[in-house]
């Protein structure tokens, strides 16, 4: 298969940021876990510049912040914070950033009630909560290990409380790029991607990683969804975009090879179908019990748990085509059997 082509090599993460074209600048933030870095990048607005994703709340990622806004020359703004999705890395600093600069907030409608929800309240010790964790397979040590591994992630900033809503189809910075709005499904519930013809540039978030592929997870919020599907269908359409489009992701470098990239990411999660099937079909179990062999490389209890939720998305997508049926232990528990072809 051909190979994606990598034009640029990664800015440093210090406060500065490489200039893309006349009208995009790439940034880097850091992150505290073995994903080290996240990209973020300002997009032309008239005189002045949108923010693209905020990365984490955190004192490092302010003090880049600090240094970059100092360094805008004479006349140049910031007019806007726009967050790809809900996602910490992605949102986490967007309340500061909008109350620091004034400046409004951007995000699909999904995303910005999303990210108001976690911000509102932990659920994480709620029965509904515990239920699905047991589902899973999860014993109550594990569980209690897991909901302290994922209380330490949130790293936000209060929620700005009003937002200017993003839909798919529409245009936004009509005079700087034209970027028309793609939202996707199944790794967050309205994912914003934005494309400029006129540019030839993806600005994707997730939705296109070029080393790895975004998490897709069935979560407690929603437990009989089916976002494996959605994904699918999300790549699909963005797939559709032309092949030299340039795709600037939230990690990785930028890349060209759009549709090359699409096709294995799909075929990707069409192989982990294959496998999961066959292992339900050797070997029955629950979703804690088939993981590991769907991902044997984990480092801990918050690794653990991305992993049984991406398991779990596979095998919802298994048992709403027919290959596999779900039944409910006496122990609570939902276990797995491949179905026989008719």
């Amino acid at each position: 298969m051909q190979a994606l082509e990598f034009p640029y090599t990664a800015p440093a993460m210090d406060g500065n940021w490489q200039a893309l074209t006349p009208d995009i600048r790439w940034l880097r933030m850091p992150l505290p876990y073995a994903l080290d870095h996240i990209n973020l990048y300002l997009v032309r607005d008239g005189a002045g510049w949108m923010i693209i994703d905020s990365g984490l709340d955190t004192s490092a990622t302010k003090t880049l912040w600090e240094t970059l806004l100092a360094r805008l020359p004479a006349g140049e703004c910031i007019t806007g914070v726009l967050c790809t999705h809900s996602h910490n890395d992605h949102a986490g600093a967007a309340g500061w950033l909008t109350e620091k600069l004034r400046v409004p907030l951007y995000m699909s409608a999904g995303e910005y009630f999303q990210l108001r929800a976690f911000a509102g309240g932990d659920a994480m010790d709620s029965w509904e909560y515990r239920a699905f964790y047991r589902g899973l397979g999860f014993s109550e040590t594990q569980t209690d290990a897991m909901v302290a591994a994922l209380r330490k992630m949130r790293l936000a900033s209060p929620v700005p409380q009003c937002y200017r809503r993003l839909r798919n189809g529409e245009t936004l910075l009509p005079d700087d790029g034209n970027w028309r709005i793609f939202t996707g499904e199944g790794h967050s519930p309205e994912h914003v991607s934005l494309y400029s013809a006129k540019l030839g540039v993806l600005i994707c978030g997730d939705q296109l990683l070029p080393r790895i592929s975004a998490n897709v997870s069935v979560s407690a919020v929603e437990p009989e969804a089916n976002p494996l599907r959605l994904w699918l269908e999300s790549l699909q359409r963005i797939g559709a975009l032309p092949e030299q489009t340039l795709v600037l992701p939230a990690h990785g470098l930028p890349y060209r090879g759009l549709k090359i990239r699409a096709r294995e990411l799909d075929e990707h999660h069409r192989q982990h179908l294959r496998e999961l099937r066959a292992l339900c079909a050797a070997q029955p179990g629950s979703a804690m019990q088939l993981m590991p062999a769907m991902f044997p490389r984990r480092r801990g209890q918050l690794d653990d748990f991305l992993a049984v939720s991406e398991c779990l998305a596979h095998l919802s997508w298994l048992c709403a085509e027919g290959q596999v049926r779900r039944s409910l232990g006496a122990d609570g528990v939902f276990y797995y059997n491949a179905v026989d072809p008719a």
